[in-house]
């Protein structure tokens, strides 16, 4: 025995350390250091109910600047294609750049999804402004910001649907806003993964409109409900209802009580500013605007953006007063009702901790100092885009067997466990930790054979006979332009070299196949409630 070696019982740690390390990693607590495609995992960020989001970097690049990894939580989310698809079409500086997509496979032989965007640091809004005492000058400012990024969504014909303070993140070092999150968004000619009536998104969030077509159909039918761009407007209202006076507006649910006001006969919400004096007026009667119960009469993101940055320069000394009061009582003190808020908001409402904003600035401050070297050195590409993003060419380069991804979630078969999303009921906590992400709940058919990994991917091997609900040719033999009968069904050959078929492609005479469905296939597991579609 060697001097020093010690004899006895092991430790817990030891025992623990000694353990074979053949357990499976799922996508929602990778260690670092695990590869999805060319991108390393560094730290988990926050997780939701349908994935995760990691802050990774380039492979064999530690110290080069972290990008944001979305992973899906379960395997192949045919939302990651549309998602990626409405990313791609948006380009401003208030939307996370798109950079990167891919399929990570579990040791278990599951694809699952992941993007890749540009890294924001900083927190949720809620989160963002529980910690500082923003005045209406700056709150105008992040609301532009938010319109801006919305204009831009609408433009390309686009809607977020789940517009709210957890997808929206401020940017520690410079205050910049970004809106998040397009998991649950939509665009014009993307087809509809699930025939549930209601849009998806936080209930807490939706417009009356919403609520009454609901109402007037009923839950059982499958006419879903359209999202428009006043959707995602009412949305970002009452996000600035919220955000100005720690209380969200009566739910807009007419058939309880509280949404009485939102009825034809109703008022309205009450005006944010009788609830916080300290507003200033046109701040106020931008929100009251957007709350507007006639979708016509909030106005369209980009006019609301022009105000609230005419709003930002021309407003007066009002606009300067920091929104909240400050903290004078000690908790033991505080009225009842104000403990109980506390417990949601981590503060009185209406109040904030002097010391937690002066530690929060001194934050931001450092944090300014640290990127004014990385602005300096990128002072001589002035000229290039305000945003980096991977060439529109390159970056569709992934989309089709992104897409064959989606196609084949659609498969029947097994389905994991899942809930119609983050906030799927009414949710009224500020403390919005952890950033929403919708994503899926499907997972392949087991009529699908893997083959062994080959290049980049684990191909499939082509079924003998068609796939469950898979489209059939016709009497001649025949689908339809485009598409090829093979084995009796009809299949669509996906423009990839076939190192770069992905884990969910169908190889088949030395090409990558997706099979082909109804358009308007109803998934054989299909949630019980709204989740994103």
């Amino acid at each position: 025995m060697a001097p020093g070696e010690r004899v006895g019982t092991p430790t817990w740690k030891e025992l623990v350390d000694a353990l074979p390390m053949a357990q499976e990693t799922g996508p929602e607590a990778l260690p670092r250091g695990t590869r999805l495609g060319r991108w390393q995992v560094v730290s988990l960020r926050g997780r939701g109910t349908y994935g995760a989001v990691y802050r990774a970097v380039r492979e064999g690049q530690a110290e080069a600047e972290s990008v944001a990894l979305k992973l899906s939580l379960y395997p192949r989310d045919p939302r990651f294609a549309r998602e990626a698809e409405l990313l791609s079409r948006i380009h401003h500086p208030s939307v996370p750049s798109l950079l990167d997509a891919g399929v990570w496979r579990h040791p278990s032989g599951r694809a699952h999804p992941f993007l890749v965007m540009e890294w924001v640091e900083g927190g949720p809004l809620y989160a963002w402004a529980a910690r500082r005492n923003p005045s209406s000058r700056q709150v105008l400012r992040l609301l532009a910001q938010a319109a801006r990024a919305l204009q831009a969504t609408h433009t390309v014909s686009g809607v977020h649907r789940d517009v709210k303070g957890d997808n929206t993140l401020v940017r520690s070092a410079d205050g910049c806003l970004f809106l998040t999150d397009f998991g649950a968004g939509h665009y014009s000619g993307a087809v509809r993964l699930t025939p549930l009536p209601m849009l998806p998104g936080t209930p807490a969030y939706r417009s009356p409109e919403a609520w009454e077509y609901l109402q007037r159909l009923g839950p059982s039918s499958t006419e879903p409900y359209v999202a428009r761009p006043a959707d995602d407007v009412f949305a970002l209202g009452v996000m600035a209802y919220r955000l100005v006076t720690d209380e969200y507006p009566p739910f807009t649910n007419p058939s309880l009580e509280e949404g009485r006001c939102w009825r034809p006969e109703g008022g309205g919400p009450r005006p944010p500013r009788q609830l916080n004096p300290r507003m200033d007026p046109q701040l106020n009667a931008l929100i009251l605007r957007m709350l507007s119960r006639r979708p016509e009469e909030r106005g369209h993101p980009g006019e609301l953006a022009e105000a609230m940055e005419q709003g930002v320069a021309n407003a007066g000394p009002m606009a300067d007063v920091p929104l909240f009061e400050w903290e004078t009582l000690e908790r033991s003190q505080w009225p009842e009702g104000d403990v109980a808020e506390a417990e949601l908001l981590g503060h009185r409402p209406r109040r904030r901790d002097r010391e937690e904003v002066r530690e929060a600035e001194q934050s931001d401050a450092a944090l300014r100092v640290r990127a004014e070297p990385r602005e300096a050195q990128q002072l001589p590409r002035a000229a290039a885009p305000a945003v980096r993003r991977i060439p529109r060419t390159r970056s569709r380069r992934w989309l089709p067997w992104l897409m064959a991804v989606g196609t084949l979630a659609l498969l029947p078969g097994r389905s994991e466990p899942g809930r119609a999303g983050e906030d799927s009921t009414v949710a009224r906590s500020a403390s919005d930790a952890e950033e929403a992400v919708a994503l899926g709940d499907t997972t392949l058919s087991a009529s699908a054979v893997l083959k062994a990994p080959t290049g980049r991917g684990i191909a499939l091997e082509m079924p003998k006979q068609p796939l469950p609900g898979q489209l059939r040719p016709d009497s001649k033999g025949r689908c339809h332009k485009g598409q090829s009968a093979i084995n009796g069904g009809c299949w669509l050959k996906v423009d990839v070299e076939l190192e770069d078929c992905p884990g969910n492609g169908f190889v088949h005479r030395g090409g990558c196949y997706a099979p082909i469905f109804p358009p308007d296939r109803e998934p054989a597991s299909a949630p019980a409630t709204g989740e994103p579609r």
